[in-house]
């Protein structure tokens, strides 16, 4: 039942595969990208976008992506760019999603509007008939338990889902033991997701568009970002490309399960600084940690009710120079408040290297500076 609904016709599905050979460059490995997916759809209609990556996500072709097209699609990932392979991967297997800061922003809205076009593409290819009729009722029931537990059981929480272990040390004790930083996979995602608003004067839903990786100083899945304790306090750590400390606007903000912030750090040449200035308590050409407030029970939250810390949105904010009013790329850590997940802790003395190995190739090396969240 689940083939007849995916597949759009009887026709053998084709996909293009790549032998070994040289790395591709940007532009051959979108386009290898755009041949795959347009086999992929097998004839849907698609809404087309020219980044690939936004046009399989805008699209909803993930839920086509079989074992047979993971084999196929493996063969292009092996000879994609790194980042871009990064990218991939973080979309093939659920990653972060794309959400602003704080409530009611243009980005907050940019992502509803993204959704919007996701499902109305959605609709279009779903065939009326027996199956469509089994899924709905399997997604009601889906989404009847994930009401339940995000509404009915919210009421009974105590803590939020960010837990760190209690060392009853005072924070310059900590700051010094614990060891080298081993990263828990689990609180670690990468800054893959794009928004891009074109300068103009009309709506900004008629201005959303697909900015090119050479629109950034850093591509999209150049940068991954971490938890870790340090300093017996909370920190966030962005491993990226050498040199990328240097010349970046980086933002993190603590989340309630529904993303309303609960503390905003900025660091870095940032045109519009939010939320206060981080402490940074490591610094290199590779790696940056900033401090975070993670509060342990219920926050007051501003446009009423209460919320918990249940995850951390990291982005890279860019120079839209005289193209762009907004151009970002964004990663969001999430933490299943039910998965008892403990942030790992580290230490080391003041004016030592530390290097974070974050997965997919991301390691980065920093200088502990003595800087300590008060």
């Amino acid at each position: 039942m689940r083939t007849g609904f995916l597949r759009a016709g009887d026709a053998p599905l084709s996909l293009p595969r790549l032998p070994e050979g040289a790395e591709l460059s940007y532009g051959e490995a979108d386009e290898i990208a755009h041949r795959f997916l347009t086999a992929l759809a097998q004839g849907r209609e698609l809404v087309a976008h020219d980044d690939p990556i936004e046009h399989a996500r805008a699209n909803g072709l993930m839920i086509l992506y079989s074992a047979d097209a993971a084999e196929a699609f493996e063969t292009l990932l092996a000879r994609m760019p790194a980042p871009r392979a990064a990218a991939w991967r973080d979309l093939i297997t659920g990653g972060a999603s794309s959400e602003a800061f704080g409530p009611l922003t243009l980005e907050e809205h940019l992502d509803e509007k993204q959704v919007d076009d996701a499902l109305a593409a959605g609709r279009k290819q779903r065939v009326i008939n027996l199956v469509v009729a089994v899924v709905a009722v399997v997604a009601v029931g889906g989404g009847g338990f994930y009401a339940y537990r995000q509404f009915l059981t919210e009421d009974q929480r105590t803590q939020g889902a960010i837990q760190f272990a209690d060392t009853g040390e005072p924070p310059e004790v900590a700051a010094a033991q614990g060891g080298a930083p081993v990263a828990e996979a689990a609180v670690t995602a990468g800054l893959t997701d794009t928004v891009a608003v074109a300068l103009g004067d009309g709506p900004v839903d008629s201005r959303i568009v697909t900015a090119s990786f050479s629109d950034f100083p850093h591509p999209p899945g150049s940068m991954r970002a971490s938890l870790f304790q340090y300093a017996g306090s909370g920190h966030v750590v962005v491993v990226g490309p050498p040199g990328f400390t240097d010349d970046v606007c980086l933002r993190a903000s603590v989340v309630t399960i529904d993303l309303r912030p609960l503390d905003t750090v900025t660091t870095g040449p940032c045109a519009e600084p939010v939320g206060r200035q981080a402490v940074i308590g490591c610094v290199g050409p590779g790696a940056i940690l900033l401090d975070l407030q993670v509060p342990d029970g219920a926050v007051d939250l501003p446009e009423g009710g209460t919320g918990f810390a249940d995850a951390v949105r990291v982005q890279l904010i860019a120079d839209g120079g005289d193209r762009y009013e907004t151009l970002t790329v964004r990663g969001t850590i999430r933490v299943d408040p039910s998965s008892g997940v403990v942030i790992p802790r580290f230490g080391g003395e003041v004016g030592t290297d530390v290097t974070f190995d974050l997965g997919a190739d991301r390691v980065g090396t920093c200088t502990l500076t003595g800087d300590f969240p008060a």
